[in-house]
């Protein structure tokens, strides 16, 4: 009987849903006072590295280069890099409950994929530590057929910035009213860095004042916000390729029209109704991957998420085609209140047919304010942030992530 409950009002919330395939007004804002996305930082409230990158240490200090007998090459560089996070993966999951702070400080968090010396290879960047206070990263570039460490990074409250069309990445550090962006510049294995922006915004906001930290493309025209990945996904690695062509607008959606999978407008609210089968797998490192489920699986209690209630209630739903094949997929939000008027959503959900089977992507608080038809997710500065971020999904079955373009527009 809950079940069937829970069903009908699932179609009583697809009655009142708008069926529009633009772009759509979520009203959700990102709730962060920080500089940097709040998808790599959802639980800290502080923003953008208490420092530029540290001096380089003596070779004596330095890991070992990870040798690879690939030549300098797409397929060098990615198994280099994979076996570089495999074995910091490794090295965490050997770790008892009774880990020491020392111990976990010296884990891997995430990893960064650009290229800094814009020489067509990206350059690897890994974070280490589990809190704002600790985090610390390593450098890697490729470089004559291996991986070679480059230097150390500060990390704490830090967002990395793309700088297209030039040797560089921005470091920038926010932090309680202060902060600081870098340019650092990649040329061999010499690592430099010129500092490009600091303020003090303290006085201002205790005057009352409503300012933020400056946007990145104000300090260096074009730069956008990187996103970081989960070290238990390569799948970033593999589609290295596919991020930059996005990020070059190379890569783009043929059509000039869209469908819903089968011709039929009605598919994906057919499925919700019907209870029909997906198969769920988290997008977001804090969701759960829970394989194929009836559809009102996700809404109930404890399953796409651990403290996730349940009689959760699809809301402001739209479609977007987020695969560039012309065939919309469908994306939802979920709020613990059930509240299609409430700011902030905890979770979205992206269903999207692949062969026979319909996956469904599961993200925590998401907080795009807008998506394009052609499968871009917008979020607009607000009072949280001075930054415009811009945002795809990329997916093939079980393998999916979300990356960063640039957020001109």
């Amino acid at each position: 009987m809950k079940k069937k409950a829970l069903l009908l009002a699932i179609a009583a919330t697809l009655t009142l849903s708008a069926c529009s395939g633009k772009a759509i007004t979520t009203d959700q804002n990102t709730n962060s006072d920080t500089v940097t996305s709040v998808s790599t930082e959802k639980a800290t409230t502080d923003s953008t590295s208490d420092n530029t990158a540290e001096e380089p240490k003596s070779s004596s200090d330095a890991p070992s280069d990870t040798n690879n007998e690939e030549p300098s090459s797409e397929a060098g560089y990615k198994q280099a890099y994979k076996e570089i996070i495999e074995a910091d993966r490794e090295k965490k999951a050997s770790l008892t409950e009774e880990a020491s702070y020392d111990e976990l400080a010296e884990c891997i968090d995430c990893y960064w994929l650009y290229d800094i010396d814009k020489d067509n290879i990206p350059e690897l960047l890994i974070r280490y530590g589990d809190c704002e206070a600790n985090y610390h990263g390593m450098l890697y570039s490729y470089i004559d057929g291996q991986a070679t460490f480059i230097d150390n990074l500060s990390m704490g409250h830090t967002g990395f910035y793309a700088v297209p069309d030039e040797n560089g990445i921005l470091s920038y550090w926010g932090h309680m009213g202060y902060a600081e962006c870098w340019k650092m510049t990649l040329n061999g294995t010499e690592l430099s860095s010129e500092e490009l922006y600091s303020e003090d915004i303290n006085e201002k906001l205790n005057a009352g004042e409503d300012v933020w930290y400056k946007a990145s493309n104000e300090i260096v025209p074009g730069a956008y916000y990187l996103d970081s990945y989960d070290y238990n996904n390569a799948y970033p690695i593999e589609m290295y390729e596919t991020i930059t062509a996005y990020a070059h607008g190379k890569e783009k959606s043929d059509s000039e029209s869209y469908s819903f999978p089968n011709n039929d407008p009605n598919f994906y609210t057919d499925l919700m109704q019907n209870d029909g089968l997906v198969n769920a797998v988290a997008l977001d490192q804090y969701m759960n991957t829970i394989g194929k489920v009836p559809f009102s699986n996700l809404l109930e209690e404890k399953q796409i998420y651990d403290y996730a209630p349940g009689g959760l209630t699809p809301l402001n739903i739209t479609y977007a085609d987020l695969n560039t094949d012309g065939i919309y997929e469908c994306i939802f939000y979920l709020n613990e209140r059930n509240n299609p008027e409430n700011q902030y959503m905890d979770y979205s959900v992206i269903l999207s047919l692949q062969g026979n089977d319909i996956f469904a992507y599961l993200n925590f608080c998401p907080y795009e304010t807008s998506i394009t038809e052609d499968g871009y997710f917008i979020t607009e500065p607000d009072e949280y942030t001075s930054e415009r971020y811009i945002k795809r999904v990329l997916y093939d079955r079980e393998k999916c992530f979300i990356y960063s373009v640039p957020s001109e527009g």
